[in-house]
């Protein structure tokens, strides 16, 4: 399977082998094969570009795209067209100022493997990388033969503008950023990677079955709560053990349904269970949409939701960036106003993997479905997931008995440390449709004991949740001592900046933490305005969150 890397020029040394197998195929497409560029004895032509996003195929480059950010010098393409016709076609058409403008050069591909969409994979990562950095647009001159693939990504050629070099004929073309984005769904689908909604658990990779490996990796590239269950859920599994082996669990957790009904305040007839917010994803959106349908949801947020929508249902989605430099908060017009457009609308909240709370969520309900403003919002589906770990929070549980368009997830897995034996609920006037594509037998008998149990135990999990705020503020303290840029978190973990002068690149940390037993999250992929510097830390126990810092200080200050 092929694999995208990126680097800057100046980490040319560091990825010494694909810069070199840059420059040998750079001198076989532009000087063997399109004649630009005069033989030379070397047989290499090293690339001028600042990033280079490459493709591999078992660490043999297939292909490579170069980047540029506007210098002094302007634009390479600038030697090629009159400033009469940068200036018509280039400056007069951009959408930010020429210092969020990048050039993108030698789109390159090896003759062999030519017609396998591998330049549509680069553009693809271009796009991602670009907008991650906060570009607004892209220049560059396209090779008439692959007008198409740039056409289809969004960029405007300016048919009149052709330029020969060499033996290839040139068009000068124009890319608004955010315009193209607004169709990232298309260009996900040019992806075929089978690893689409990539979760952590790598240590299991690791550690298979040996417990005793096992209890000496930290383990903080997943969610799951590092306090255990409540003692009587405990106490009920040890003592119905034979039992929870040997006996079928009731067919549709009535038991665990009317305890959801009498703790949580609702309606049982408006409660599903199954094992875990996944399968409860799986089961209903794909009875909820089709192709046809347009849905919008938050990025950076819960990666399994978009691959659903994408790959599993085919539909067509909207994404609502957050920004870093907004602290990830919802503008919360903007997602109403849009959302009356679409038929379906997503949310995470709090979300992951930003951390991020917002109690505007309920206003933003009502205000989708003010029947004073058109909508043809059908459905608005709210994970809150993480929402049991904020202090006075209110979940919108209650809501859904007055808003009938409204679906509340819940899952027991992080806030109930029920996460092996997977059990999670929703909320929804639409669950009486819903019900009848949840299979019997969805909930183990000791997931449905240990759920019982937990909802009946709020103060033991109280006092829990207390200690992980304790625990995340102090860990966010020494991330900060050592460099990174935390940003603030709510639940059990936090994102993160890798240190502004460290060379590493969110994949690199995560391999040099994997060698010292640490497993965290490579954050890059959960989100279009997330970038390559992107790590998520789950908080563990006080022990091995010291244990975490210290190994997180030793790759940092090896790499300086």
């Amino acid at each position: 399977m092929v694999d995208f890397q990126f680097f800057d020029s100046s980490e040319s040394e560091k990825f010494s082998e694909i810069w070199n197998q840059i420059s040998e195929l750079r001198y076989r497409v532009y000087s063997d094969e399109l004649k630009q560029y005069e033989n030379n004895q070397q047989q290499v032509l090293v690339d001028p570009g600042k990033y280079f996003i490459t493709c591999l195929d078992n660490q043999k480059l297939i292909g490579y795209v170069s980047l540029n950010p506007h210098s002094t010098s302007g634009f390479r393409i600038s030697k090629y067209f009159s400033d009469e016709i940068m200036y018509e076609n280039i400056f007069s058409n951009l959408v930010g100022g020429v210092e969020t403008t990048y050039e993108v050069r030698a789109l390159t591909v090896d003759p062999n493997f030519r017609g396998q969409k591998i330049s549509e994979g680069l553009m693809i990562q271009v796009l991602n990388f670009l907008y991650r950095k906060g570009g607004t647009d892209i220049v560059a001159m396209g090779h008439i033969d692959v007008l198409g693939l740039y056409k289809k990504i969004g960029m405007k050629i300016f048919e009149k503008s052709s330029i020969f070099v060499g033996d290839a004929e040139f068009k000068l073309m124009h890319m608004d950023i955010s315009e193209a984005i607004k169709k990232y769904n298309h260009l996900i689908e040019l992806d075929n990677s089978d690893d689409i909604c990539y979760h952590g658990g790598a240590s299991w990779d690791n550690s298979g079955f040996d417990f005793e490996l096992r209890d000496s990796l930290i383990v903080a590239d997943v969610l799951d709560s590092p306090f255990p269950p409540c003692p009587d859920a405990l106490d009920i599994i040890r003592n119905q053990l034979e039992r929870c082996c040997q006996e079928s669990p009731p067919t549709h957790s009535e038991e665990l349904v009317n305890t959801i009904s009498n703790v949580r305040n609702v309606d049982k007839d408006d409660i599903i269970v199954s094992s875990g917010s996944s399968s409860l994803m799986f089961s209903c959106l794909p009875r909820l949409l089709d192709k046809d349908s347009k849905v919008l949801i938050l990025s950076p947020m819960y990666g399994e939701y978009e691959h659903i929508l994408k790959h599993v249902i085919g539909c067509e989605i909207t994404i609502f960036p957050l920004f870093e430099d907004q602290g990830f908060i919802i503008d919360s017009k903007d997602l109403v106003s849009i959302s009356r457009e679409h038929d379906a609308v997503i949310l995470v909240n709090p979300n992951s993997p930003t951390g991020v709370y917002s109690d505007a969520i309920k206003n933003i309900v009502l205000e989708i479905n003010d029947t004073d403003f058109s909508s043809k919002c059908k459905f608005i589906w709210v994970d809150e997931t993480y929402i049991d770990y904020v202090d006075e929070s209110e979940s919108l549980e209650g809501l859904v008995s007055d808003v009938d368009n409204l679906i509340i997830c819940k899952s027991m897995s992080k806030c109930y440390a029920l996460s092996g034996l997977r059990v999670a609920y929703i909320v929804s006037q639409k669950s009486n449709y819903l019900r009848k594509y949840i299979p019997p037998w969805s909930v183990s008998l000791p997931a449905q004991l240990a759920a019982i149990s937990a909802l009946n135990n709020p103060d033991y999990y109280q006092n829990k949740y207390h200690i992980i705020h304790f625990e995340r503020e102090k860990f966010s303290q020494g991330l900060t001592e050592i460099g990174f840029k935390v940003f603030p978190g709510v639940a059990n973990f936090l994102l993160t900046t890798l240190p502004i002068d460290s060379n590493y690149s969110s994949s690199s940390f995560i391999t040099e933490s994997r060698n010292l037993g640490l497993f965290v999250r490579d954050a890059e992929n959960m989100g279009v305005t997330l970038t390559n510097k992107s790590v998520r830390f789950a908080i563990r126990s006080s022990e091995e969150n010291n244990r975490m810092l210290s190994l997180v200080r030793k790759i940092i200050m090896k790499d300086q």
